[in-house]
């Protein structure tokens, strides 16, 4: 089945299906957004530590729209990175071709190289249609080499409109100052990157001549390849990588790239499990912008102007998905509440928003609490009648992964838990910006129950900290014997009776031949019988700590000799002392206590002691 992806990035993205394909394997094909682009430049270029002057036509590339369109999309995300939006002004783009939100600046740009009277009409038009919006500044790019005279024209402009916001004029050596920064957008607008490669191939076959300095000359020349490499394209970033004899290429979008129109087909066979991996990763990048990467080896080819004029070899190409993150407006500080079927919330989690990331569904949005011990994902959805929302929470010892769990404050975490517990148990929830509401609604509502026996834990380990006085770390990594162990404890010190494991509880003891008789009649030809007896030296260990328990009352309901050949051996050779070892039998429970158990008075008197 061939599955289409349709993405606008960084935009929303979208998810359609096209037609199955052939019978050939499943076949994913992954469109993502891209923005025209036009231009005409001349600047200088760096190449090898050499300078290289790029000459521009600008009057040639005033003629192609679309280079002339690209060639201001780059710059424009060179300058200004991810704060940019580039606008479309085919439905009236108010002035402006792109807009810089955090300061309020509008850039429109021309592509003329002369300020003409029609020219001038086109400028002072834009100009008033940016008059009564939020615009704070405006810029005018355009590759003019301005006469004294336009700029008495562009200064008189300037005066006219001083009192709504400032203007600023960018002309041809603002332009070729800026390529000059960037010889990959020079050598992109100018050049054929194909060919490019061809020279680095070429420049590699010398290379190859010899290596006189050894490794050392090895890296250098490696070195010039990787940032020739780097200038093939303003787009798109070129990493290599060299494994057993295998060679990969990973492709990545540049920081501040402009949005990218791809088509990139996967093949990915139904049963491969590592190939449905990359589907479902490809399909959470589009979905809610988490990022991706795909490996070498599922790509079949990419479909871009970019991408396809550095005749990348598709089998060795890996391609690296960022993930789309959402900054602004953050950090953010929010509550989350469960809230009951009948509208009522319970006590808030408070956390802080650091970021988010944004697909065609929805979007992640990701946190941590007021302990910095958990980590947060918020999924929303877009609305729609079919979707509801989900929170995703993973419980750690801090924000990072390799803090240690001896800097956790136990009752803090104790808190987290019990809240994430409600949240867990209750049907929906809210989430609380400043002054504003959010409810959050599942379709399908299960518990996880994860948080429940976190909280028991929590519980026993905080209260067997207090009770005994003891420095006792929160364990790195819980495994099933400190909870256990940390169980045991607490129901020791609340002079409950414990279950305890039947592996650690066996009584060793040395008999007079009568005693051991006795031992034998009871336990092993009869039905087995109740035991009772006090173990001394007894310690449990909780992660690094070992903590005594002593003395500690043992109770077998059911009990029998684990060495039984041995005691009827040393019976029948008439030892005068026989070594006997009592444990539980099958079936028995086995219970503790740190006082002995009440025993029965033969007169239905008070209870007593048995040992």
């Amino acid at each position: 089945m061939t599955n289409r992806w349709v993405a606008n990035w960084p935009s929303w993205l979208r998810l359609a299906n096209a037609p199955p394909g052939s019978a050939r394997p499943r076949t994913s094909e992954l469109l993502i957004a891209y923005g025209s682009i036009r231009c005409a430049a001349r600047g200088v270029a760096t190449r090898n530590g050499r300078m290289t002057t790029v000459r521009i036509s600008w009057d040639e590339l005033a003629e192609s729209p679309k280079k002339a369109e690209q060639l201001f999309d780059l710059l424009m995300h060179a300058e200004y990175g991810d704060r940019v939006r580039t606008i479309n002004g085919s439905g009236g783009d108010g002035g402006r071709d792109a807009w810089i939100e955090d300061i309020r600046r509008a850039v429109e740009f021309k592509s003329w190289t002369k300020l003409g009277k029609s020219q001038r009409a086109q400028v002072v038009r834009s100009v008033k249609r940016a008059v009564g919006t939020e615009t704070a500044s405006w810029v005018l790019v355009a590759p003019v080499h301005p006469t004294p005279g336009d700029l008495q024209w562009f200064n008189s402009l300037k005066g006219r409109y001083r009192s709504s916001f400032e203007m600023v004029f960018r002309d041809v050596r603002w332009l070729e100052l800026k390529l000059a920064e960037r010889p990959d957008i020079a050598r992109y607008m100018l050049t054929t990157p194909h060919q490019e490669v061809i020279d680095m191939q070429r420049e590699l076959g010398q290379e190859q001549s010899g290596l006189v300095e050894g490794v050392p000359d090895l890296l250098k020349r490696l070195d010039v390849l990787r940032s020739r490499a780097d200038e093939l394209s303003p787009v798109w970033g070129l990493d290599f990588a060299s494994r057993g004899g295998q060679n990969s290429v990973f492709v990545r979008l540049k920081p501040g790239s402009p949005p990218q129109r791809i088509e990139v087909y996967l093949d990915v066979v139904d049963d491969d499990p590592a190939g449905s991996a990359v589907t479902e990763a490809v399909a959470t990048a589009l979905h809610y912008g988490s990022g991706a990467v795909i490996e070498p080896g599922y790509i079949n080819r990419v479909e871009n102007e970019a991408i396809t004029a550095l005749n990348l070899p598709w089998e060795q190409v890996a391609m690296v998905m960022p993930d789309r993150r959402v900054t602004a407006g953050f950090p953010r500080a929010a509550t989350l509440r469960a809230r009951t079927v009948d509208g009522a919330t319970g006590r808030p989690l408070h956390l802080t928003l650091h970021y988010a990331t944004e697909g065609s569904l929805g979007m992640y949005v990701h946190g941590t609490d007021s302990t910095g011990m958990l980590r947060l994902r918020l999924r929303i959805d877009r609305p729609a009648p079919e979707q509801g929302s989900n929170v995703g929470m993973l419980l750690q010892y801090g924000p990072e992964d390799a803090q240690h769990a001896a800097s956790v404050d136990p009752d803090a975490l104790l808190r987290t838990v019990t809240v994430l517990d409600s949240l867990d148990q209750a049907p929906g929830m809210v989430l609380v910006l400043d002054t504003e509401q959010i409810d959050l609604d599942a379709q399908t509502r299960e518990p996880t129950g994860h948080f429940a026996p976190i909280a028991r834990t929590l519980q026993d380990f905080v209260f067997v900290r207090d009770e005994l006085d003891v420095v006792l770390p929160m364990p790195t990594r819980w495994s099933r014997r400190d909870e256990r162990n940390i169980a045991i404890l607490a129901g020791l010190l609340r002079g409950d009776e414990v279950s305890m494991p039947l592996s650690t509880t066996v009584c060793h003891q040395i008999s007079t031949a009568e005693e051991a008789r006795l031992y034998v009649d009871l336990l092993e030809t009869g039905h087995g019988g109740r035991i009772d007896f006090e173990m001394v030296g007894l310690t449990l260990p909780v992660g690094e700590v070992t903590v005594p328990v002593d003395p500690l009352y043992i109770a077998f309901s059911r009990a029998r000799i684990i060495n039984a050949s041995e005691v009827a051996e040393a019976l029948a050779a008439e030892a005068e002392f026989v070594p006997i070892d009592v444990g539980p039998a099958r079936g028995s429970a086995v219970l503790g206590r740190r006082t002995p158990f009440p025993g029965p008075h033969p007169d239905g008197g008070p209870a007593t002691s048995s040992v």
